[in-house]
This record gives structure tokens, C-alpha cells and sequence, in this order.
């Protein structure tokens, strides 16, 4: 467990320090989603004419949808391949093309077979769209023809569960590639630009009452305070509309953050929301466990191994101001603190040759040596880990802040092989995701083998809002051996399988299917400090709920992201790769072994196709029209008059407490235009 003395003020401080600087340099050179174009050959005069982004938050999760117009200034018929970051958690469900000015929706085969059908549509030169994922990376559209002179259409859907932490949730739209893919940069350089109209509509619905909006970055952004009352024993509702709007075109290289932050007074709840079709022997559910445990202060010191990445990547602007801040930190740190700097490239270098006390001739000498970094060749990732993990004092708590993007390169590079090192200690990894197209499944891995977290950080982040978030997890207890069962329901196919350790603050998302509709008990059991605690809620399963359609698919999601962390730690077999496949192909989900294809409804129908995805696309869209006029619902199953599972104990939250102060500081300097309308809302 990490302990915290006067080495708190350290962790932000250097991590601040160092992502403020890799802000400005990794990022400020990153590349951006957009059309992707051979450096060598035919530049192509295909471009974005316009790009429009709708999205609606709601229920515990973000419906995001793309609707992109391509235009072809050429006079030949082109292809356009359009490529954008993954989204975390996302489940790209919805693709469409128009052909001769009717919308024709894709549908989900095997990727090689996927890929066929989208060539032999080319070689014939029909209209036909691909959507593939490219690793961890990116997600690809290929869009053929963009025909000379005249606009092509395409749309997007995606889904994902958000997160709400210390009672902040955060929606990113994902837009800086991060520099990640090598052979990629090296072949392609991507046009990001839009000529004639940019524009974001985010709605955010919430039965929980909002303190605070904040669009970093923005501060022409209009936030409109939509008039949510309604009379109903859940209470009133919230809702807010955020706008941004270049109608003469824009640049697709900045990530756009929303963050929304819950009133300090929302309670700790459980949340269960479920779909099923009366038709239907299954039905499918989200449960969302916001805990109100008792999680008290660690105040007891600490040693921390900082392990830096200093690989060619890390050149100019971004090595020097990552030494400047680790000097000028650990210039800063207390005597009673020990400390060690590990950095690496294409090896491993302990800076400190194990840890010192940060004593005045120590801190000089140190500073000396981060003074000398450079930065050059390979990522071995592996062995930087490896040599953090050496020269623990089994009688000091340590912990390992790991700040990369995770593509190593050199030496070791299989999940089961990070995930073997980590466990060979006793220590927990507070790992900081850094941009997109980042190796999230391989950091998510190390940082949850450890008993720690991982954190995504993006350039457009509000970077210190970010680590004191993190700052409140490294100081609090935290929920262990957290384990959630049902009596009733006849549930099954919980996912995620493993259940991680709840840091203060932090939520648990489960995804499950049931087959006996009715009442169900909830129960959590989890450890604080080594004592048991249980807690549960009654729930309704029912038998007939049909306002939310997308679950099935967010279930697939996860589903597949627990087979693929198998195979990421196991190695592929053909029954894993089957399961995968059978799992994307039935829920109409792209995976790494399953791809979207659009292409005329006649040739579907000639190829033996079936519209699974067309029909379930159908019955999203209906509940969406139902809920655009509906009364927001509370999920809540914990309310009774003993006040709730947790005893009426409020969320914690981030506006008391060591971090309330510095994050209220930070949402005061943000401008924004918050307006209240009372007109319907329409979307």
C-alpha cells in the first residue's frame, strides 16, 4: 500500500513538471486525425469539407456520432482513407454511406473477409466504405470513391461507458494521434484540415446535480444550461449543452475534453441499468457501484522510483524540460524521504544507484546527473521496469510512478512479460498514459498486475486537475479484493472478470446478462486495511425494458476486451480468435479480428449478408427519439429510507478535502459562457 509524508507534494510536483513539458514538445509535434496521404507520389486533392460531431452523455455512457463530408477537387475518382485515435472503450457500431442520396448502413464480417468484400467493391467500382482498427492505435475509414467533384458522405457511431472519478467525469474526443506508429509516419502524412464547417454539440443529461462545466482550451466554447425540471420522485434533472462552432473550417489536431463535475453533496449509489425485449429469453444490464466506504489518510512515509522514458522519441524541447523539472523537484524534497531516478532507453540507467536521502549534498549531486540526460535510440521498456524494481527495502513501502506511452521496442515486449516482472514485488505502479494511440492494454496490464492505476493524460488535458485526481488515490486507502455477486437474476457473463482495486473515488462498471427476470440482491465485498466490508442493493431485473438498446453492445465491448487481455497475455488460439469474432459479428462491434463494410444494398443481398446491424441500428435509433423528449430516469437502486447501501455517505468528491481547494482555483481561472435556456431540448 503507498504511504504518503511530505512526498505527496513530490509526486505532483515532478509529474506536473514533466507532462507540462511533454505537453508542449510530444504533443506540440504529434500528428492529427485526418486523411491520410502518401509523402511520396500522388498527393491526392481529396480533402474534409466538413465535420460534424454530435454528442449525448447519459445513463453512465456517450453516444458519440461523426457525420464527415469528403470532396474531391480532382477530376478522377479517389480513395480517401480517414483515420482518428481509438477512443478509450469504444465500440464502433454504426457506419454509413450514402449511395445515390440514401443512407446504406454497414455491416460486421470477419476483418480478412471484410477486407475482400471492400476490394472486390473497388476493383468493380462501386461505392463502398471499410472501418478497421488498427491495434491500439487508431481506428481507419477507408472511403472509395470520393468521385471527382462531387461530395461522399460518411457517419460514424461509437459508444463508450465514462467514468465518473472524485466526481469528475471526463469525455474526451479523441483527435492528436499521439506519434506513436513508426512505419506510419514514415509513409503518411496526414491532412487534418476542414475547409468549411467544424462543429461540436455535446449534450449531457445527469439526474445527479452539476457544480461545475469546464471545456480546456475552449474559452469561445457556449455552454447552455438546458431547463431540466421535471416532477418526479427521482428529482429534477440536469442538463447541459456545449457548443463549439468554426462554420469557415478548423484544424482536427486538439483533443476536445469535457469535463462536468457532481455537487459535493451527491450521494454514494448503486446504479443498474438494463435492456431486454419482452421476445427475448436474456436480457442485458450496467451496473455502476459509486462506493461511500470509509477510506482514511495514509500518513506514514514512503520511497519512490521514478522511471522515465529518455528514448529518441524524448529529443530537443521534451528532454530538457523533463530534466529541468525533475532537478527543480527533487531540489524541493524533504530529508525524511528517500528517493531513486531511473531512466531508459534502449537500456536501463539508475540515476542514483539506488535510492538516496534527499539530503542537501545528495539533491545537488542528483540534479548534476538529470542535468546530463539525453535523449536517443530504442524504448526497452522492460528493462527500465526491471531496474526500478531492484533495491527494495521490504521494510519501507514503495511505490512506482511510470510516465510513457508504452511502445517498447527493445528487449521483452509481451503483456505476460511485464506482468511477470511486476509481480515479482510487492509495489504498486501509478502509471501515466501518455497521449493517445498509446500502448493503453499493455499499461493497463502492468498498472493492474500491481494493485495500482493507470491514467490517461492528453495535451488538452487540464493537466494538474489530473494529477490531483491521481494525488487523492495515492493518499487514501483503497478497496481490495473487491468482489460483486448476485442472488436472483440467474446472471451471467459478468465482465470485466477480474475485479480491480477501487481507489478513492473511483467507480466500478460491470456488464452482465440475466435470464430470470425480477428481483435480484446486489452484493459488494470488498477489503479496507485487511477488515472485510459488505454492502448490498435490491434491484429489479426486468422483464421488459427497451430504452436502451446500446447495452447489448458495450457488453460485446467488454466481453471482447477481457478475451483479447488473454490472448495479449496467452498468445492467440483459433478458439479465442472464434469468440472474438463470433462476439463482434453478432453484436455488430468492430474488434481487432472484425471490420465494417458498406456497400450497395444489392450486392449485400447478392453476398448473403444478413442486416443484423441494420436492424439493430433501427431499434437504437427508435429509443434515442424516445428519449430525446422523455423525462431524464433515475437507475438508482440503493434508495431506501435506511439511506441507501452506504448509509447516506456522500461520493467523495473533489471539493473538500486535500485536492477541493486547488481544483476549485483551477475552475475559476477557466472562461466559459454558461446561458440558461428554458426552450425543448432537440437531440
Amino acid at each position: 500500500m503507498c504511504r504518503e509524508k511530505n512526498s505527496s507534494s513530490l509526486v505532483i510536483s515532478l509529474i506536473a513538471a514533466m507532462v507540462f513539458g511533454l505537453v508542449l514538445a510530444v504533443f506540440g509535434t504529434s500528428q492529427a486525425a485526418g486523411l491520410l496521404k502518401p509523402k511520396t507520389g500522388d498527393q491526392s486533392q481529396i480533402a474534409i469539407k466538413s465535420h460534424q460531431v454530435e454528442v449525448v452523455i447519459n445513463n453512465g455512457f456517450a453516444r458519440t456520432e461523426v457525420d464527415q463530408v469528403f470532396i474531391n477537387t480532382g477530376d478522377q475518382d479517389l480513395e480517401a482513407i480517414y483515420s482518428f485515435p481509438l477512443p478509450k472503450q469504444a465500440s464502433l457500431s454504426e457506419l454509413s454511406l450514402w449511395i445515390n442520396g440514401q443512407e446504406v448502413i454497414g455491416e460486421v464480417l470477419e476483418k480478412e473477409r471484410a477486407e475482400k468484400v471492400y476490394e472486390d467493391q473497388k476493383s468493380k467500382g462501386n461505392d463502398t466504405v471499410l472501418a478497421s482498427k488498427n491495434d491500439y492505435k487508431t481506428f481507419d475509414i477507408n472511403v472509395y470513391p470520393v468521385k471527382a467533384t462531387e461530395p461522399t458522405r460518411v457517419r460514424l457511431v461509437y459508444y463508450q461507458p465514462l467514468e465518473i472519478d472524485l466526481n469528475v467525469g471526463r469525455y474526451v474526443y479523441p483527435l492528436e494521434e499521439g506519434g506513436v506508429d513508426d512505419e506510419r509516419i514514415g509513409f503518411w502524412s496526414v491532412d487534418a484540415e476542414v475547409k468549411e464547417s467544424f462543429s461540436f454539440d455535446l449534450l449531457l443529461k445527469s439526474t445527479q446535480p452539476i457544480k461545475d462545466i469546464r471545456l480546456p482550451g475552449y474559452p469561445h466554447a457556449i455552454i447552455e444550461e438546458v431547463d431540466g425540471q421535471q416532477e418526479e420522485s427521482t428529482g429534477n434533472a440536469h442538463l447541459y449543452r456545449v457548443k463549439l462552432d468554426y462554420p469557415e473550417g478548423a484544424t482536427l489536431n486538439k483533443d476536445i475534453i469535457f469535463y462536468y463535475r457532481l455537487d459535493d453533496s451527491v450521494p454514494a449509489r448503486v446504479e443498474l441499468v438494463a435492456y431486454k425485449q419482452a421476445e427475448n429469453p436474456s436480457g442485458t444490464f450496467m451496473l455502476t457501484v459509486t462506493p461511500g466506504a470509509s477510506l482514511s489518510r495514509i500518513a506514514e512515509g514512503v520511497d519512490w522510483v521514478f522511471v522515465l522514458d529518455r528514448s529518441g522519441s524524448m529529443g530537443g524541447l521534451k528532454i530538457d524540460t523533463l530534466t529541468d523539472g525533475v532537478s527543480r523537484v527533487i531540489n524541493k524534497m524533504s530529508p525524511a524521504d528517500r528517493f531513486r531516478v531511473v531512466t531508459f532507453n534502449d537500456r536501463a540507467e539508475d540515476l542514483t544507484q539506488g535510492f538516496v536521502p534527499a539530503t542537501p549534498e545528495q539533491v545537488h549531486k542528483a540534479i548534476t546527473m538529470v542535468k546530463g540526460i539525453t535523449a536517443q535510440n530504442g524504448t526497452a521498456l522492460h528493462a527500465g521496469i526491471e531496474l526500478g524494481l531492484t533495491h527494495m527495502d521490504t521494510e519501507r513501502t514503495t511505490a512506482v510512478v511510470l510516465v510513457t506511452d508504452g511502445v517498447a521496442n527493445i528487449g521483452p515486449q509481451t503483456h505476460a512479460d511485464f506482468v511477470d516482472l511486476v509481480r515479482q514485488q510487492d509495489v504498486r505502479f501509478f502509471t501515466f498514459v501518455m497521449g493517445n494511440s498509446a500502448n493503453r492494454p499493455l499499461l493497463e496490464n502492468i498498472s493492474a498486475a500491481s494493485g495500482g492505476f493507470a491514467m490517461d493524460v492528453s495535451m488538452s488535458d487540464d493537466i494538474y486537475g489530473r494529477l490531483l485526481q491521481a494525488k487523492s488515490k495515492v493518499l487514501y486507502e483503497a478497496l481490495h479484493d473487491l468482489q460483486v455477486s448476485f442472488s436472483g437474476g440467474k446472471t451471467r457473463d459478468l465482465t470485466p472478470v477480474h475485479r480491480k482495486t477501487l481507489f478513492q473515488g473511483q467507480q466500478l462498471i460491470l456488464f452482465g446478462r440475466y435470464d430470470k427476470p425480477g428481483p435480484a440482491t446486489i452484493n459488494v465485498e470488498a477489503k479496507v486495511s485487511g477488515q472485510s466490508h459488505e454492502w448490498t442493493a435490491e434491484a429489479i431485473l426486468p422483464e421488459e425494458d427497451t430504452d436502451n438498446p446500446e447495452l447489448e453492445r458495450m457488453w460485446a465491448l467488454s466481453a471482447v476486451d477481457e478475451l483479447m487481455k488473454v490472448i495479449n497475455l496467452k498468445g492467440e488460439s483459433e478458439s479465442l480468435r472464434s469468440q472474438v469474432v463470433d462476439i463482434g459479428e453478432h453484436y455488430s462491434i468492430v474488434t481487432d479480428y472484425t471490420s465494417m463494410v458498406v456497400l450497395d444494398e444489392q450486392e449485400m443481398e447478392g453476398l448473403g449478408l444478413q442486416r443484423r446491424n441494420a436492424d439493430r441500428v433501427q431499434r437504437e435509433r427508435a429509443a434515442q427519439q424516445q428519449r430525446r423528449t422523455a423525462l431524464v430516469k433515475s437507475y438508482r437502486v440503493d434508495n431506501n429510507e435506511n439511506g441507501g447501501t452506504f448509509n447516506g455517505a456522500k461520493s467523495p468528491g473533489v471539493g473538500s478535502g486535500p485536492v477541493g481547494p486547488w481544483f476549485i482555483a483551477l475552475l475559476a481561472g477557466c472562461a466559459f459562457l454558461v446561458r440558461r435556456r428554458t426552450n425543448s431540448i432537440s437531440k
